[in-house]
């Protein structure tokens, strides 16, 4: 009967439903009977009810236990297919059939039901059986079943099975249902049950399903679920009293721990609620005791704890009789009236009320959030009497975030940080108008949740609301954030580019918000914004960043960028130089363009973008942003291209000054470290520690609350009150602290005081660290940077004793994540450890600092530089260097103040008091301990072993600083001058060459092998292979490999050469060789031979050496960086033949990686120093730009024409960026072996050839001639064109003309006859000059190109015939005649023959006028002029208009000759005027060439572009009073032409002309001013300019002048000069060096006036806008006065104003070196060492005074000298000088000069300016630029000031700047030799004394300096006409001394002294040694005239005779 009753039951769907629901853990589904009738299997006929009580007849039927329990196991059958109403009326019986199942005496029929029991909790079910009623609920129903069970439960086993069916009800149902509450109390009860089995099940099944639901088990759950919570602790607290066993039994058995623990965790639930319910709750004070007593404390210490937390409660209520209930209940037990009570919960309370966690579900959350505002304004009104919410909350704000923080973002749980989100916002409301304060916070928090997934909707909706309200309460604030928001939001757009994502939207909304809403803001700050992606929905916000942005060059973006690179925030600047990446691809033409052009400001740009790039390479930040940062920073370094050095201006250094007093410190440490680590902190953990740091030092210096000018509003009456009485207690001691605080907050920016504002409120607290400090140094080689310098400040930090101990113990925290700050402190915390701490501090320094260097110099010493790769251990080493550093510099610093505060008395003596004296003697006797301390920590550290560690990790300069001084302390320095001259040990000179050798500074090696008795074969290889000659390099290793054959590293060195020789074949032999013959080292051979491999192009040799090199293997070091570089451009080569595009990608991305490290360490020191793998990074760029343009095809299949567009596009890219690298061979080579390979493989020969021409043609500017001639080769076997030229011109270089003449010769005579013309033919085979008529030139475009080459050939043919002189004069015009006629519109055509013809001239003028002064004397001078001569030889000046007007076409067609062409055009037409005019004008012949020549010149006038005039505009204005009328007009109309162009610039020229005191030149400067006015209308700005000028001028007259008070040392110039600032602002061009010289455009052919608004450095030139009110007066003898300017740039520009000067000699000096600056930096080997002349503006005013550009951080040499000797104790103010004289007085007669001033005034003096560079430049790469600068200025200037004959160079007219090195020479009244007419003349030719040699370095002179003084010579040697004819308009300016006698006359005069000096610097030009002491010499060699100068300059003869204040002995 069951078994068919069974499978009635059966029904497959709601068997499998049950297993289904079973699984899900739902409650299981009733299915309706009739719904699955038809699929019983059985169809029994009876109905439903008689079955079930069937059923129950058989469950109640105890005589078969099997039946019941089969019954028992189908209830959830009959219960799911029972009908509602069926089940209804058999209610009761089902309730009887529960009960007794439960109580059941059968175990098994128990444990059976208890499986089923939870069939009964389904909801349905359980509203059938148990209906509920009013007084109780259905579950209450169901489980009073049980509980009764329980109660009636006679035996432990019964109670057992339902304490199991509880627990299975506890699974059975949600957490949330109150059932499960209910089943868990029930569980809880029987904990203290009488039997032990009980009390543990009873645990046991509170674990078990507990844990069923929540892995964290009931603890978990109680977090999670409030009102479980709430009930149990209730249910619990309440049996404290009545059953303690109970509350035990729980706490141990569930929870593991003492009661009193678990009293713990539930008071801050329990007793707000008891103490709300104390009055109708007469329990509630007991259980309150009962609390108290089992945690052992009192009741109202109890409460008063809580506080905040029963306010809060309280305040939560909706009844308010309850919070009025509690606040008395407090003030019945404590006494505290309302405010106390509120006052002392405070913080807390805010916290409860914003940050609550326990709030339940979400509607309940909500309800109690919008109500938090109204009870805050409640407990504001209770407090401070207002309802100001925001002014209330400021204190508090910064703790709520971060409680905010702490507790609800930093968890794991994603509903909290969502609600945490929406009290941001709900604080963000409230803060109101005070928001702007805490921007950066907020900004924190947001961008954290922005990066969440999960959060992501509701931060944007939070940043939305931010952004609207900061807008609307402080839109001046917007600024800050605008860029970091965007930088947040440009993923979610650039996502959103390839799938729209459902945020984007709400991103668009708060893009729209921040741009269309504030678009004030928006124009001040479009820098920040970066172009957005044009996507539709963004096309509003895109125009509007347009429109603000107006129209931007290239240049402008550029900037913006680089400001964007410098931003403090990690995404902005991610973001930035993405836009970079993408701006850089879009405009490459254009940035190509950017830097060929040269332009001085662009350059700038460029430079500053560079810098930051390369700062970017060098990325802290560990994050993925920061990785990827440093790739697209290295991307932009390659698609910019390697911009040659030489166009990247350094940037210049200052030094880092130790702060002395607390508050600077304080200041610093605030300003440029914590603020921005505050502003810029990735996570709150960091801002923290951050503004706890800014907190405590502000508090230390004293800054108040009060300080901040927003709190001033908020403190409260009762406030006020409480602060009088505790002012009056504390006393005056106050006052003192108050001012020092508001000082420090006053030198804030503002911005600054934005940021730290919040700190002088808020309340954080310092932890306390237990002091866990080692013994002995902390550094192992393993532990990463940031640890060791943590550990170490730690240590450091807590042995601090000094004053500033408690600074230090403020920025504990930050030194953990701030590393920067961490540095920064580092030397601040060892100083004070070495001045006040004990000995052992002082050991203890020391060790450390020994550990990390041995372990750097020790690090496998054996092996060569370049394999020391340590990356952290490296930054350790840096930080202490930079230490020492520091370290020195204050004992330096503090020597240097204590010295000269010796030697100056600056307190007379009767006023010190005796107290005052004593007193001041002390600090300075502390101050000379500590510096003794410093110095012996210093001493105490070998310079052997800094060395060796520098040189370690790659710090060339600062192992050179160290070890040269090491072997100055043992040897001395070469110096001639000085004393006495060093002798060196070989070995220390042999280990400077190798530290040298690293350095790229090739020409002080030459210096050091000078010291060396005798050059190892090791030296010589250095120096050659510094120098690159290889082929000398192959022969010593050829030497060095037949004495040890089997070294690895000399072939490896051979290899080098071979590759560096392109002697690619031999190379692959010698490769193959090698690996059969030293096979161990297969490895290295292999890396090499890829080398080889890959340039020739041999891709199955490249993979075989591939596989090698893949092999693993020994390597030797100097296959270092090239090698490695090279295998991974194989590898990407091999994947681009395989087409496998996914692994060529890989690859570059792979090598950019290994380029970024070594790249950013190079990229700290120098551009210089990084150029090599930035050139590594072009070539990357260039790999990818081919393979992109590839496409699919493997590149040896595909061949590209030149026609076909894209390909055509990459080749132009390639060689404009090929153009601007810097031209040398090393950096160009590979570029060029790439492109051979591309050219090669798509079969276009003559490409090929091009590029080996342009390598032939490195080769040869380098030297290397085989190379060259092996490359020529080469090109003509792949069929360049014009291989001949190359040829020529490279045995030209090698000193054999005839065969480049004869190359060049045989190369024109293959070349059509028609092209060339017979006559040109004819005058090249032969001598013979056979008239021919010239056939017409054909003009197509191909013959055009083809001409070109042609006319190029011709021209160098007819230069070199010329220079040879192997033609007739004829002949070599019709040449250069055919030139012209081939290529029209070539301007060097025209120049060269207009060069040929000047040379003619000058050559029948002085022939003429030689035979004139033969000839008989008293013929009249007009035989000078005479037509013809007895020879029939033409007369000089009938050349005249052919060299004229040759000149002239060649400046229309051009001006890159403008500088040699046009000031000889000037003075050719200037001599001959003055020439016609003074021979009369009765010759016929001269007439019409006069005629002609003006002619020529009224066209010049016309046709040549104005900037052209304005460049030797000083050159026109000194010839107004020429005596040739018709020239003087000519000249006056020029002059007013430029005047109209240039208004600006010509008046500056114009202002001593203008007040001359000649008057002729007066008047005649009145008359073109006059004239230039009349061009403009009378209202525009021109027209009042001039009047402006004139008026300004005179001021500037007066000042000069001005004699201010006798003892005065300034002048107020707002009273005694009230009208010249009355007049500011002026529309008038600050006067400074750049915005008066001309920058030539680098296009070329006329494009007339209208391009030519650039052509100065700056587009806008800065005019002056002001004038400062004081100026300071100089003490020497004039008295010249330094006024500070202010211009439009908002830069203060200092001039000097010099009276009594004529300062036109000066103008004119500036301007030769304006011209030699661009002689050197055309010449290719001055280009690259960047040399150049410091200039500045020269203003003269009238005849004697004018105004000088004042030159910043320069001092001159006899004071730097002086406080040097001084501090030395070698020098005293008072005595020394006397005593000199007294020696010079005694020795007159009695002893040879050069003996005096050797053994008796030198020994004095020991040389000492080398000190000077090591105390300026602390950083020794610095220090290294430094002296460099230092060794190329001063030789240029020692070379320059010899030629023109610069006299008078005591120590006050040499300056050095302090922040290059650079020496700059100042007053050039003694010009043209003068100094030699001085009664003690100046015999030196330059000033080299023995300190200016010190300078150099230990070489001396040899090496840079002696190397760029040859330079510079030869220069100017190789461009004597040029300056010749720079140098002849110094004569016409009628300089004062020179005309002394001639004031009145109006016309100008011959002048004998000047033309004397003309002839000495033409003599010097050409290699003559003259008006040195020495007798005239023959011509010298460059080399021997330099060398032959300097012994001159160094001797002690020359220097003995000297005036005795030119002081030969500094």
């Amino acid at each position: 009967m069951i078994d068919c009753l069974l499978q009635g039951f059966y029904c497959s769907k709601c068997n499998s439903n049950f297993i289904c629901n079973l699984d899900e853990k739902l409650a299981p589904i009733i299915h309706r009977f009739g719904t699955h009738g038809a699929d019983t299997d059985v169809n029994l006929d009876c109905n439903f009810i008689q079955l079930q009580s069937l059923f129950f007849e058989l469950l109640f039927d105890e005589s078969s236990e099997d039946v019941q329990i089969s019954c028992v196991r189908v209830i959830h059958r009959i219960l799911a297919h029972g009908a509602s109403d069926v089940l209804l009326e058999t209610r009761l019986e089902w309730i009887k059939c529960m009960e007794f199942l439960l109580s059941s005496k059968s175990k098994e029929l128990r444990e059976a039901f208890c499986s089923q029991i939870r069939f009964f909790v389904d909801d349905l079910v359980l509203s059938l059986i148990f209906a509920g009623d009013a007084d109780k609920s259905k579950e209450q129903k169901f489980l009073d079943t049980v509980k009764h069970a329980m109660s009636v439960a006679v035996s432990p086993h019964i109670l057992e099975t339902l304490m199991e069916c509880t627990a299975e009800i506890m699974v059975a149902v949600n957490i949330d249902s109150k059932l499960f509450t209910c089943s868990l109390i029930l569980l809880v009860d029987q904990l203290d049950s009488t039997h032990m089995t009980v009390r543990m099940n009873a645990s046991r099944l509170i674990h078990k399903s507990c844990y069923f639901h929540l892995k964290g088990g009931l603890e978990l759950i109680l977090s999670k679920d409030v009102h479980i919570r709430n009930e149990l602790y209730d249910y619990l607290s309440e049996r404290l009293a009545s059953r303690p066993v109970l509350v035990r039994e729980f706490a141990e058995a569930v929870f593991g721990v003492e009661t009193k623990e678990l009293v713990k965790k539930m008071v801050p639930f329990v007793l707000p609620k008891l103490v709300v319910s104390q009055q109708y709750n007469c329990q509630a004070v007991d259980t309150l005791y009962e609390l108290a007593k089992s945690l052992n404390t009192d009741m109202i210490p109890l409460i008063v704890n809580w506080l905040a937390k029963v306010l809060a409660f309280a305040l939560h209520q909706t009844d308010e009789q309850l919070l009025i209930s509690a606040v008395q209940f407090y003030h019945a037990q404590t006494g505290s009236n309302e405010q106390e009570i509120f006052a002392a919960a405070l913080p807390a309370l805010l916290d409860e009320l914003v940050c609550f966690t326990n709030g339940g579900d979400p509607d309940e959350i909500n309800r109690r959030l919008a109500r938090v505002p109204q009870m805050i304004k409640g407990i504001a009104k209770v407090l401070t009497g207002t309802e100001d919410l925001a002014g209330f909350l400021r204190n508090h704000f910064v703790g709520l975030l971060n409680s905010i923080d702490r507790k609800m973002l930093h968890v794991d749980d994603f509903k909290l940080q969502r609600q945490a989100l929406n009290r941001i916002e709900m604080l963000i409301r409230m803060m109101g108008s005070h928001l702007n304060t805490y921007v950066p916070k907020l900004m924190v928090l947001l961008m954290h949740a922005i990066d969440k997934d999960p959060l992501q909707k509701e931060g944007l909706s939070v940043l939305h609301f931010f952004v609207k309200q900061l807008a609307k309460v402080s839109p001046s604030s917007i600024k800050h954030i605008i860029s970091q928001v965007f930088a947040s939001l440009l993923p979610f757009l650039e996502r959103d580019r390839e799938n729209p994502s459902i945020h984007l939207d709400k991103v668009v909304t708060i893009l729209e918000e921040l741009v269309l809403k504030n678009r004030v803001i928006l124009k001040q700050h479009i820098c920040e914004f970066p172009p957005l992606p044009s996507m539709t929905a963004l096309t509003e916000v895109n125009k509007a960043i347009e429109d603000a942005r107006g129209t931007m060059t290239l240049k402008d973006q550029l900037r913006d960028v680089v400001d964007g690179l410098n931003h403090e925030n990690l995404n902005v600047r991610y973001m930035v130089v993405c836009e970079l990446h993408k701006l850089l691809n879009s405009r490459w033409k254009d940035v190509t363009d950017l830097i060929t052009a040269e332009a001085a400001c662009d350059l700038d740009v460029l430079s500053s973008l560079i810098t930051s790039l390369l700062r970017g390479c060098a990325e802290e930040s560990r994050t993925t942003v920061g990785q990827r940062l440093k790739l697209v920073c290295a991307d932009c370094l390659g698609a910019i291209g390697a911009v040659d050095p030489a166009k990247v201006k350094g940037f210049s250094s200052q030094r880092f000054k130790i702060q002395c007093s607390d508050d600077d410190l304080i200041f610093e440490l605030i300003h440029k470290h914590l603020a921005r680590a505050f502003r810029s902190a990735p996570d709150t953990v960091i801002q923290d520690s951050a503004a706890l740091a800014i907190q405590e030092l502000l508090k230390f210096a004293g800054c108040e609350a009060s300080l901040d000018e927003n709190a001033l509003t908020t403190t409260s009456q009762a406030q006020k009150d409480e602060k009088a009485v505790a002012s009056k207690n504390k006393g005056a001691n106050d006052k003192g602290m108050n001012n020092r605080g508001q000082k420090l907050w006053d030198r804030f920016s503002n911005y600054v005081k934005e940021i730290i504002a919040p700190c002088l409120t808020s309340r954080f607290q310092l932890p306390q660290l237990a002091d866990s400090t080692s013994v002995g140094p902390i550094y192992r080689t393993s532990m990463s940077f940031r640890r060791w310098i943590f550990f170490w400040i730690r240590k450091l930090t807590a042995h601090a004793t000094g004053c500033r101990a408690s600074i230090f113990n403020a920025c504990r925290g930050i030194v953990r994540h701030d590393v920067q700050t961490a540095i920064y402190l580092l030397p601040y915390l060892v100083l004070d450890a070495v001045c006040h701490g004990t000995e052992e501090a002082r050991h203890g320094i020391t060790e450390e600092i020994l550990s990390v260097l041995d372990a750097a110099a020790s690090e496998n010493s054996g092996a060569s530089v370049h394999g020391f790769s340590g990356g952290q251990s490296e930054v350790c080493i840096q930080a202490v260097f930079t230490l020492l550093d520091n370290l020195g510099q204050w004992v330096d610093d503090v020597e240097q103040e204590l010295a000269l505060s010796v030697s100056h008395p600056l307190v007379p003596k009767q006023q010190k008091s005796k107290g005052q004296s004593s007193n001041s003697l002390t600090d300075q006797d502390q101050l000379l301990v500590q510096c003794k301390y410093v110095s012996e920590l210093l001493y105490a550290i070998p310079k052997v072993t800094l060395a060796r560690a520098s040189l370690r990790c790659q710090a060339y300069a600062r192992s050179l600083m160290y070890f040269e001084s090491y072997v100055r302390e043992r040897s001395g320095a070469f110096n001639p001058a000085a004393e006495k001259s060093g002798i060196f040990d070989d070995q220390d000179v042999s280990h400077l060459m190798e530290i040298y050798s690293c350095l790229d500074e090739p020409d002080g090696l030459s210096g050091l092998s000078c010291l060396s008795k005798s050059l190892s074969l090791h030296d010589q290889l250095l120096m050659n292979k510094m120098a690159g000659n290889w082929a000398d390099v192959l022969t010593a290793c050829e030497q060095a490999l037949q004495m040890e054959p089997t070294s690895v590293q000399r072939h490896s060195d051979v290899l080098n050469c071979l590759l560096n020789m392109c002697h690619l074949q031999a190379m692959v032999t010698h490769v193959d060789g090698l690996i059969s013959r030293i096979p161990k080292y297969k490895k290295a051979w292999c890396m090499q031979g890829v080398q080889a491999a890959w340039r020739l192009g041999r891709w199955d040799l490249m993979d075989e050496y591939l596989s090698g090199a893949e092999e693993d293997g020994l390597v030797c070091n100097s296959s270092e960086s090239n090698a490695s570089f090279d295998l991974n451009v194989a590898k990407i080569l091999q994947a681009m033949m395989k087409r496998d595009h996914f692994s060529v990608a890989e690859k570059i991305a792979l090598s950019k990686q290994s380029l970024i490290a070594p790249l950013a360490a190079a990229g700290m020191d120098s551009y210089m120093r990084a150029y090599p793998f930035v050139v590594k990074l072009h070539f990357l760029r260039e790999l990818e730009d081919f393979h992109s343009v590839l496409g699919d095809d493997s590149f040896l299949e595909k061949s590209f024409h030149l026609d076909d567009r894209a390909f055509s596009k990459l080749v132009d890219n390639w060689d404009n960026r090929l153009r601007f690298t810097q031209s040398t061979l090393w950096a160009r080579e590979p570029l060029l072996a790439f492109r051979r390979l591309v050219f090669g493989s798509s079969g276009l020969g003559a490409q090929v050839g091009n590029c080996w021409l342009q390598y032939s043609k490195l080769c040869r500017l380098a030297g290397h001639y085989e190379t060259a001639n092996r490359a020529i080769l080469e090109a003509q076997a792949s069929g360049a064109p014009n291989v001949h030229m190359e040829k020529a011109k490279l045995l030209w270089s090698t000193r054999r003309s005839d065969g480049a003449i004869a190359v060049l010769q045989q190369s024109l005579l293959n070349m059509p006859v028609e092209v060339l013309g017979s006559a040109t033919m004819s005058s090249i085979t032969s001598l013979s000059l056979v008239p021919l008529n010239p056939q017409p030139i054909v003009c197509e475009s191909q013959a055009l190109n083809e001409n070109r080459d042609i006319a190029k050939t011709l021209l160098l043919y007819s230069r070199w015939t010329h220079y040879t002189g192997q033609k007739q004069k004829e002949d070599v015009i019709s040449l250069y005649t055919r030139v012209r006629e081939l290529q029209p519109k070539w301007e060097k055509g025209y120049f060269y023959i207009a060069k040929y013809c000047d040379e003619v001239l000058g050559d029948a003028r002085k022939r003429q006028e030689e035979n004139f002064e033969l000839g008989p004397r008293h013929t009249s001078a007009i035989v000078a002029v005479g037509s013809s001569n007895l020879n029939g030889e033409r007369r000089w000046w009938s050349y005249v208009p052919d060299v004229l007007l040759f000149y002239a076409k060649g400046l229309h067609r051009g001006h890159k000759n403008l500088f040699q062409a046009l000031p000889r055009l000037l003075t050719l037409w200037f001599d001959f005027g003055s020439m016609y005019q003074r021979s009369g004008s009765s010759n016929k012949d001269l007439k019409s060439v006069h005629a002609k020549v003006m002619s020529i010149m009224r066209g010049c006038l016309k046709d040549l572009p104005t900037y052209h005039w304005l460049t030797v505009l000083p050159q026109l204005v000194s010839r107004i009073c020429h005596q040739n009328e018709e020239i003087v007009r000519l000249v006056k109309l020029i002059i007013t032409s430029v005047l109209r162009q240039y208004p600006q610039q010509g008046l500056w020229i114009m202002a001593a002309v203008s007040k001359s005191t000649v008057p002729s030149r007066r008047e005649a400067a009145a008359e073109i001013i006059q004239a230039a006015r009349k061009g403009f209308s009378p209202g525009i700005k021109e027209n009042s300019l001039f009047v402006q000028f004139a008026t300004l001028i005179d001021h500037l007259i007066k000042l000069c002048f001005h004699a201010g008070q006798s003892r005065a040392r300034t002048i107020n110039l707002a009273t005694e000069f009230s009208s010249l600032k009355r007049m500011m602002p002026l529309g008038i061009i600050m006067p400074i060096q750049q915005s008066l010289t001309v920058n030539l455009p680098t296009y070329d052919g006329n494009l007339g006036d209208s391009c030519m608004s650039n052509i100065f450095s700056a587009t806008d030139l800065p005019t002056i806008t002001g004038i400062a009110d004081e100026a300071e007066i100089l003490s020497s003898l004039q008295r010249p006065k330094k006024v500070i300017l202010i211009g439009s740039d908002g830069l203060e520009h200092p001039f000097l104003c010099k009276p009594k000067d004529d300062l036109r000699k000066d103008a004119r000096m500036m301007e030769f070196t304006a011209m030699i600056n661009r002689l050197l930096s055309k010449y290719p080997e001055s280009r690259r060492r960047k040399l150049y002349i410091r200039t500045f503006a020269v203003i003269p005013l009238t005849e004697d005074c004018g105004m000088v550009e004042w030159v910043p951080h320069t001092r001159g040499l006899r004071q730097i000298l002086q406080d040097i000797y001084i501090t030395r104790g070698k020098f005293d103010r008072q005595k020394t000088n006397p005593q000199i004289k007294q020696i010079y007085d005694q020795c007159q007669g009695k002893m040879p000069e050069d003996d005096m001033l050797k053994n008796r005034i030198l020994p004095m003096f020991p040389p000492v300016f080398h000190k000077w560079f090591l105390t300026t430049f602390s950083e020794p790469a610095a220090w290294f630029r430094a002296r460099v600068a230092y060794a190329h200025t001063t030789a240029v200037w020692s070379m320059v000031g010899h030629i023109v004959g610069l006299g008078d160079r005591h120590g006050e007219n040499i300056l050095f700047d302090s922040t290059s090195g650079d020496c700059v020479h100042v007053d050039f009244s003694c010009l043209f030799d003068k100094g030699l007419q001085l009664e003690k003349p100046e015999l030196v030719p330059f000033r080299l004394t023995q300190n200016m040699i010190d300078g150099l370095g230990i070489t001396g002179y040899e090496g840079i300096f002696l190397r760029v003084c040859e330079i510079t010579l030869s220069v100017l040697r190789t461009h004597k006409e040029t300056l010749m004819s720079v140098l002849e308009t110094f004569i016409h300016d009628p300089l004062v001394e020179w005309t002394k006698s001639h004031k009145s006359s109006g016309v100008e005069v011959q002048n004998p002294h000047a033309q004397r000096a003309i002839s000495n610097i033409e003599a010097r030009l050409q290699g003559v040694v003259v008006g040195v002491g020495a007798a005239p010499s023959l011509p010298l060699a460059v080399e021997g005239q330099a060398r032959r100068l300097i012994a001159e300059a160094v001797s002690h003869k020359n220097l003995g005779k000297m005036y005795i204040w030119w002081m030969p002995w500094f």
